[in-house]
């Protein structure tokens, strides 16, 4: 009966050392539910226990191509240990899919085995396991295989523990920081979300304006009515800003019930002369050679039908079933519209002005008392009303092309002049906001004006702090040109901030329902 007893005592004790191995916490940190969908971190074995004493680990690792965040139980011998490993691809913001994932671990002399396991159901996110054998410090390595490359991403220095006991006394249960927001990865990849790291650049002081985009002169063409008569459009919605081909039908301008300048007329008498002219020339030709015209006769009847052919071609290109056809004169688009359906135009009354828009002047002006700072300016930064990005000029292959040194009588401004290639959509006519880039400052803290938020009177970007935790931050903010801005306290070099997506980080820290930030491993 004793015997048994021991027995059954040595099997309890058993069994509960290896569960308690194989059997990983929630961490000690709480990630919430994440709203991982139908994937549940849990999903390979783990059960769930009131309290833990072990912190888990929590890494974001970062190649070229490739972003893993990564959590785990601190590693001991003999532990069974869960690796919940997200992988994100940087090109494209997205989950990485249809892959294979490794994670083992390695050390100069010693290597233990690798785990391979295919996609879960959760796109990204890999359920990996490894069981360690020697206590030490090893490199942990997750390689992830796509169709396309393969990546390797290497956690250095991570210690493996002889004993259970050891990992937790090692790694005790940090408290929450109730400051921390929760912003899963599921989350993220629903969206445009990135994360970059803070970095020092130079950027250029600035002088704030507004100005115009204007057709570059020699751009412009304008088409004229080479005779009189009524202008009937082609195309009932031709209207200004709308494309045109060169040698596109424009209009057809009739003269039928004009009793002068009548086209119709012209042509037709323009026919007879040349039919007569000809008869007469191709009888001398034959007269020539049987020397019964003299020279002189004959070259006057050359000479009166060459003129009258000259004539028919030149008003049988203007006209067509009784008026004649208006075509455009380039490529282009129509910049104003001069004239109305039915509308009455003499020879020469200007139609229609056509530009090709390929090169633009931006223009502004600004106060003499930057005069000593415009030899300065080499570039600017440009926003439309219509487009939602601040842009560079160099995005447009743009350049100063006048620095205004005299002031007009009356004016108090002075003019600046860039030219551009109109590459994108712009249009000319739009008023825009300007930055005007002046001397550079070295070595600022710069961030994409895309990762600032603001909140009554202050500004604020979110720090990552974890895979998924971010934590406000109030900056002081230095130079703005439009497109990135300097930062003058508030984080530092080393941090990496949401760069795209803040607004929804800011919609997650505001919400009632915000998970309490604990996958459920």
């Amino acid at each position: 009966m004793r015997y048994l007893l021991c027995c059954f005592l040595i099997i309890s004790s058993l069994l509960i050392l290896t569960y308690s191995c194989e059997g990983p916490s929630n961490h000690g940190h709480e990630h919430g539910d994440h709203g991982h969908g139908d994937h549940d971190h849990g999903a390979h074995g783990h059960d769930d226990h009131a309290h833990h004493e072990a912190q888990a680990l929590s890494y974001v690792i970062r190649s070229e191509n490739t972003e893993l965040f990564v959590e785990f139980e601190p590693l001991f011998v003999g532990g069974s240990c869960y690796f919940t490993a997200h992988f994100t691809d940087r090109n494209t913001l997205r989950p990485i899919e249809n892959s294979q994932a490794t994670v083992r671990l390695s050390s100069t002399n010693r290597n233990s085995l690798s785990d391979k396991q295919s996609v879960s159901k959760t796109a990204g996110i890999y359920n990996l396991t490894f069981t360690p054998t020697i206590a030490g410090n090893f490199n942990l390595i997750f390689t992830i295989e796509t169709s396309q490359r393969t990546d390797t991403l290497t956690l250095e220095n991570i210690s493996v523990y002889p004993d259970k006991k050891e990992a937790e006394a090692s790694n005790p249960a940090k408290a929450e920081n109730e400051e921390e927001i929760s912003y899963t990865k599921e989350q993220a990849w629903k969206v445009d979300f990135a994360v970059n790291k803070v970095s020092k650049a130079s950027i250029n002081d600035v002088i704030r304006a507004s100005g115009e985009l204007l057709s570059h002169k020699g751009t412009d063409r304008i088409i004229v009515a080479k005779s009189s008569g009524i202008i009937f459009f082609q195309n009932e919605s031709i209207e200004e800003s709308m494309p045109v081909k060169k040698d596109q039908k424009l209009f057809v301008q009739s003269s039928d019930d004009l009793s002068t300048d009548n086209l119709e007329q012209q042509f037709k008498s323009a026919k007879a002369l040349l039919d007569q002219s000809l008869l007469d020339y191709e009888r001398a030709e034959q007269l020539i050679q049987q020397e019964i015209l003299a020279q002189k006769e004959f070259e006057e009847r050359k000479a009166t039908y060459l003129i009258a052919k000259a004539e028919y071609e030149k008003l049988i290109k203007l006209y067509n079933n009784g008026g004649s056809i208006v075509r455009s004169s380039m490529n282009g688009i129509v910049k104003k519209l001069m004239v109305s359906n039915g509308q009455f135009v003499k020879e020469g009354d200007p139609l229609i002005t056509i530009t090709n828009n390929r090169r633009l002047i931006l223009k502004t002006e600004v106060s003499q008392k930057y005069y000593p700072q415009l030899s300065n300016i080499k570039s600017a930064n440009f926003k439309t009303p219509y487009q939602k990005e601040t842009q560079s000029i160099s995005d447009y292959n743009g350049k100063v092309v006048s620095v205004g040194k005299l002031i007009e009588e009356d004016q108090y401004f002075l003019p600046i002049l860039f030219e551009l290639d109109n590459v994108g959509d712009l249009v000319s006519g739009s008023f825009v906001d300007i930055f005007l880039l002046t001397e550079p400052i070295l070595d600022a803290l710069v961030i994409p004006k895309s990762a600032l938020l603001q909140d009554y009177n202050s500004n604020y970007v979110y720090v990552q702090v974890s895979g998924e935790s971010y934590e406000k931050r109030i900056v002081r903010l230095g130079v703005d040109d439009g497109i990135n801005i300097q930062v003058l306290s508030g984080i530092s070099e080393e941090d990496w901030i949401v760069t795209k997506g803040a607004y929804q980080v800011k919609m997650a820290s505001m919400s009632s329902a915000i998970p309490s930030h604990g996958h459920t491993h």
